[in-house]
């Protein structure tokens, strides 16, 4: 659930980023989420040498960590294009953390189960995700527009933008603390 809350959501905040404060079209700042399909990719591709080496749990507190830190970093975004670098390594290596959490989830979700239980889990697990992708970005669009609140220049945006993208990142820091607390 925090993983599709938090990466979906970052999605539509850097969108906004992109257009409202460097003032990039529609489709340049469309484009510049390439690099996060291409982090999700080789974080997808890596996840299950990871799990094989270190464990589902360790997959899951590694990926929420590196998610959790890449995200934090879009804090530090500035009003100008200088700062396209960050965003660009920020997302890359938040996909990567976020599809092993992603694939970490889904095997512990459906790991030692039944065969008769299998579809069942698979369904949970999908839910879950759906719903996630459902509440992230109506949840951070209200916190950086609440925080915004009237105010129209490029600066209220980037400080609207970087309240939500720090409260991002402590929520995935958060079920990172929980997975490495209480998953046995």
């Amino acid at each position: 659930l925090i993983a599709f809350v938090t990466e979906t959501s970052l999605v539509f905040l850097m969108t906004l980023y992109l257009q409202e404060v460097l003032g990039y079209s529609a489709l340049s700042a469309g484009l510049s989420f390439g690099v996060l399909g291409i982090g999700t990719i080789i974080g997808g591709s890596l996840a299950a040498k990871v799990i094989g080496r270190i464990g589902t749990k360790s997959t899951l507190i590694t990926g929420g960590l590196l998610q959790a830190v890449a995200t934090a970093a879009l804090f530090g975004l500035g009003d100008d294009r200088s700062w396209m670098w960050l965003l660009l390594a920020g997302t890359f290596l938040g996909g990567i953390g976020n599809m092993l959490v992603i694939v970490g989830f889904m095997v512990t979700a459906t790991s030692g189960l039944p065969d008769s239980e299998q579809g069942m889990a698979t369904g949970l697990a999908t839910m879950t995700q759906q719903i996630g992708i459902t509440m992230g970005t109506p949840i951070m669009s209200a916190i950086a527009t609440g925080h915004i609140a009237g105010r129209t220049t490029s600066g209220a945006v980037l400080d609207g933008v970087g309240l939500a993208v720090l409260i991002n990142a402590a929520i995935v820091l958060a079920g990172t603390l929980l997975t490495a607390l209480f998953l046995r």
